[in-house]
């Protein structure tokens, strides 16, 4: 028997599907008018819920105090339970704001399957109703490491001072949850649902590359089935006066050069001069990648590299960025291109980059030891920015290298591998859901936000699951350019927080205004479930029939009150006077005499 191609969700108490699909009679191809209502309600109910968010400082405070409390470091295994209590406060946070919430443990390395804790995901969702559009929210909750000597204090305790958070994560993750999580909980209290479907993705390997997420998500598809839009977070100003949407997301592709000359590693005393070390040719592979000013050498790289427009290059010309202080963030002396600002900031985000991560197979070792490895493999990643092209990337790669292996008659074996990688990818910055973002930003910053496709955003979790699921991504800009974004001393403006909490509550409000579309063709029966709002509405019908039934016993019990009043008596009385009076009486109708 051949399946069906619509697939059911998880069983839920919310969820009660009818014996057979309706789907002649849809509710998104025939808006009903509890549908219609339901509209009118959250647009009236908007700007109440703003002002519940702007009296909620409290709250706010309170959920980023206790997530900041949580030393969840990723990149140390001894944090690794910090982070796990840190996921378990976000799954019982969401479920007492009505989200059905599953802690998964991520498989990572089979030796440590059977060592306690394991590495966590929460996946939540709240479903208010088929009609409305649903939203994938993705967060994380870890940090990166600190000097604890080179912090004014202690850097898991938030403080608030002079209307700034201090704290490690409240730039990133932590305090980009909290928005979400106040504006959910602000709607929850006004208007009793939700604007949107909503769902969540919470991760605590963000800074590591979300090792064994991706595997995790693409086996757990289903849960993506009915997403509509993905919302991140992410630092995007490039100054404090508008804020920046950007329409883009960097690619990548990480090889390896295998360079092999001998089924196993020598030693130096026996072989040494006689053999062709791999590791020399190594060298010499990686030395010609770039020059001495670390330009990318490799032909057609940068050939489909989308330019820079005018009103992005005078944008990247009014960044607030200061040279000396990117220096001093990041230790070094000297930084490329650091006389032109413009330049600088180009080749930072907009212009395809090489980097180099180490050798596999050499000596790691402290000491020294006489070992000629025989097999070594050199591993780069070049940065891929918009309108380039993964294929093409691959291909100019191994033409280089092999054209430079026959050009140098090098005598060890060569292999190229793509070890990772993904294509960048861009959208149009003048579609509607993009308007849509910036109606959202603008109404809460004041300022008409900057849209670019040229600047992309470096967020591989985002690329993963924008391939994945194949849906919109909408980039949430969060901290400004004088936030402290993980440096030390981290600190936020307690207002850019409050605006961020706002800015996701009116991103659901002009989400809404889109028109949902019938779901039935991926998930069975989608659009006869039954979510909060049909649950609310059945209640609310109910309600207003026992109001219309008790209106109408009390005004037949008040008809016959007045009726059987002297008062009322006296009025029949005195109209028949009138009428006989003044021969106003009615007169009697004749019958009629025809036989028949």
């Amino acid at each position: 028997m051949q399946r069906s191609s619509s697939r059911s969700i998880d069983d839920e108490s919310l969820f009660v599907p009818p014996s057979k699909c309706r789907c002649e009679k849809c509710p998104l191809h025939h808006i009903s008018k509890p549908v219609q209502s339901e509209r009118d309600r959250i647009f009236s109910n908007k700007q109440s819920v703003l002002k519940a968010i702007e009296n909620s400082i409290d709250d706010v405070t309170s959920d980023l105090e206790q997530l900041v409390m949580f030393q969840s470091v990723s990149v140390e295994p001894s944090m690794l339970l910090e982070s796990c209590k840190a996921i378990e406060w976000i799954s019982s946070r969401l479920a007492e704001l009505k989200f059905k919430t599953y802690e998964y443990p991520i498989p990572d390395n089979p030796a440590n399957c059977f060592v306690d804790p394991h590495q966590k995901v929460v996946f939540a969702k709240y479903f208010s109703s088929p009609t409305k559009k649903t939203l994938l929210i993705y967060g994380h909750l870890d940090v990166l490491p600190v000097k604890a000597d080179c912090w004014l204090s202690d850097p898991f305790r938030l403080v608030v001072k002079d209307n700034m958070f201090y704290g490690r994560g409240v730039t990133s993750g932590k305090g980009m949850l909290v928005g979400w999580l106040q504006a959910i909980e602000c709607w929850l209290k006004i208007h009793g649902d939700l604007p949107l479907n909503i769902k969540f993705i919470v991760d605590m390997l963000h800074e590591v590359g979300s090792t064994g997420l991706q595997d995790y998500i693409t086996s757990r598809s289903e849960f993506f089935l009915d997403v509509d839009y993905m919302v991140f977070d992410v630092n995007s100003w490039l100054n404090n006066a508008q804020p920046v949407v950007a329409c883009s997301l960097a690619g990548w592709a990480y090889f390896g050069i295998e360079v092999r000359g001998a089924n196993k590693n020598l030693e130096s005393g026996l072989a040494s001069g006689l053999v062709f070390e791999p590791m020399v040719d190594l060298c010499h592979f990686m030395n010609n990648l770039v020059n001495a000013e670390h330009e990318i050498q490799i032909p057609g790289i940068e050939s489909n590299v989308k330019r820079l427009t005018t009103p992005e290059w005078h944008l990247l010309e009014s960044a607030e960025f200061r040279t000396y202080e990117y220096r001093e963030d990041l230790f070094v002396r000297r930084l490329r291109y650091e006389d032109n600002k413009v330049e600088l900031l180009q080749n930072r985000w907009c212009k395809p980059t090489l980097s180099m991560h180490g050798v596999e197979g050499a000596d790691v070792h402290p000491g020294c030891r006489q070992i000629l490895p025989m097999k070594v493999m050199g591993k780069f990643s070049i940065k891929l920015v918009p309108d380039q092209e993964l294929s093409q990337v691959i291909d100019s790669v191994k033409d280089f290298l092999l054209s430079l292996k026959a050009e140098q008659n090098v005598n060890t074996l060569l292999n190229v591998h793509l070890l990772d990688g993904i294509d960048p990818c861009s959208w149009a910055q003048d579609s509607k859901l993009m308007k849509v973002v910036c109606r959202a930003l603008e109404s809460v910053y004041e300022s008409e936000p900057i849209t670019t496709s040229a600047i992309p955003i470096c967020l591989p979790i985002a690329n993963v699951l924008q391939k994945l699921i194949n849906k919109p991504v909408i980039l949430m800009p969060y901290s400004r350019r004088t936030d402290k974004h993980h440096n030390e001393n981290e600190r936020i403006e307690s207002l850019s927080v409050m605006r961020h909490a706002k800015a996701c509550s009116t991103l659901f409000v002009e989400l809404s205004s889109l028109r949902s579309k019938c779901k039935c063709n991926i998930i069975q029966q989608y659009c006869n479930l039954r979510g909060v709002q049909e649950i609310l509405d059945a209640g609310r019908i109910s309600v207003d029939k026992n109001e219309g039934a008790n209106r109408w016993k009390f005004l037949n019990k008040l008809r016959n009150a007045e009726s059987d009043s002297p008062k009322s008596k006296s009025r029949n009385s005195f109209k028949k006077f009138l009428s006989s009076t003044f021969g106003c009486a009615k007169k009697p109708k004749k019958r009629s005499t025809k036989s028949k």
